[in-house]
């Protein structure tokens, strides 16, 4: 029904019976003047009621050609398809460097080494796979390909976790992880990609690369957010095998399959990020185990104490980075305490493609802690160890990295060290 029709059906019908009720109601004035008639009652009440029904009529036929003419409404938004599962995720990693060593020829525990030769060789070819197995599941895989002196490649499952993540207050990730100590081997993993330098800060390098912490661990890791306002807490909560104190070569130090003792070492972190001071990270952590060695030489059992802080700040274009660490080794037989500190310090800054940095590492292995100076990696990292190092990243592309570092490490027990790296650093 359109416009047109409804303005003629109301000129013939409603203005009509107006007219005859305006008579109506003025019929009795004019009849006490001029006339005698009368207007029955009932026939004003029934043309009243008439003109009642015809304006109720009216006012339905206008509701009906406004809907008639109202836009049509737009349909409902489709609802998104549930996620299939399992939804698989594959990233890859990988470095290809060139080094310069002045160090042709040390001596170490009376053994001559032949020394570290110029060279190009292959570094990590890291296999990053991540499977959403449901809404609250799923598995973390890191398998990486690394050369050794030997030459050959070895393959070493890094990371292997089956992860249960319900909420952000609490998550459980069970199988081998890097272990919650500090911000570096938190957030750093095997891809030399992510990080600014060419490699890891000396003591932190993993346990077959003369590291001197627990990098890896075989265990469960609690972590999650603590309700803490504008203070922003989380927190972790891990208990695993611990490493393996020996001299028996090719034993893996990480106890990812059989642990020589049936105690198991526990590592609690604590960390904030507030809102007041964006881009600051600061974190405390305590680390314990005790430490039966596998040792030629008898050895008691040790508590093992790593105490942790570390303080960071990142923007667009500023990288800050300081962590400090405290080893204290107790012989549980009452014997003395020993103590190693560690830290080191990195800044960086970005100028376009190019970032320069430096970094200053320092660790002090005591030389009267027999689990370093006898066990760990035969004695290697005991003594005095610091320098600086100087570096240049050119992110060349979206997904390749340049980068060239120098280092200077002064070292108690072998020569001083001055080496230059090159590396190309990918992603796929």
């Amino acid at each position: 029904m359109n416009k047109t029709r409804t303005t003629a059906h109301f000129r013939r019908t409603a203005l009509p019976l107006l007219l005859t009720a305006l008579a109506c109601a003025s019929a009795p004035a004019q009849t006490n003047v001029t006339s005698s008639s009368n207007v029955e009652p009932d026939t004003l009440k029934k043309l009243l009621q008439r003109v009642d029904n015809q304006e109720a009529e009216i006012q339905a036929l206008k509701s009906q050609l406004s809907h008639e003419n109202a836009p049509a409404a737009e349909p409902a938004p489709a609802m998104p398809p549930p996620p299939a599962y399992p939804n698989l995720q594959f990233h890859g990693f990988g470095d290809i460097d060139y080094a310069a060593d002045n160090r042709k020829g040390t001596m170490l525990n009376g053994v001559t080494e032949t020394g570290v030769k110029n060279s190009f060789f292959l570094g990590e070819y890291d296999l990053f796979v991540t499977s959403q197995l449901s809404e609250e599941f799923s598995v973390l895989s890191e398998v990486v390909l690394s050369g050794g002196t030997d030459n050959d490649m070895s393959l070493d499952i890094e990371r292997l976790l089956l992860q249960y993540h319900p909420n952000s207050y609490f998550n459980v990730d069970f199988g081998r992880f890097h272990t919650a100590l500090g911000y570096y081997n938190n957030t750093y993993h095997h891809g030399t990609w992510f990080q600014t330098a060419v490699g890891r800060p000396s003591f932190l390098q993993y346990e077959d690369s003369g590291g001197i912490l627990p990098i890896h661990t075989v265990g469960l890791s609690f972590h999650g957010a603590i309700p803490s306002g504008k203070l922003n807490l989380s927190y972790f909560f891990e208990i695993g095998n611990g490493d393996r104190f020996t001299t028996v070569p090719g034993q893996n130090a990480v106890q990812q399959v059989i642990a020589n003792t049936d105690t198991k070492a526990v590592n609690v972190a604590l960390i904030a990020t507030p809102d007041w001071l964006p881009g600051v990270e600061m974190g405390i952590g305590t680390y314990y185990d005790r430490i039966t060695p596998e040792a030629a030489t008898p050895l008691p059992d040790f508590d093992q104490f790593i105490f942790n802080a570390h303080v960071v700040y990142h923007n667009a274009n500023w990288e800050f980075l300081s962590e400090g660490y405290l080893i204290d080794d107790t012989a549980g037989n009452g014997g003395s305490s020993h103590y190693s500190p560690a830290f080191f310090a990195q800044i960086s800054r970005k100028f376009g493609l190019l970032t320069p940095y430096a970094r200053f590492t320092y660790y002090d292995v005591s030389n009267h802690d027999p689990l370093y100076s006898i066990v760990w990696n035969n004695g290697a990292n005991a003594g005095v160890h610091y320098g600086p190092s100087l570096g240049l990243r050119y992110d060349i592309s979206t997904y390749v990295a340049l980068k060239a570092q120098y280092d200077y490490l002064i070292d108690q027990k072998l020569n001083d060290a001055s080496r230059l790296t090159l590396q190309a650093a990918f992603t796929f």
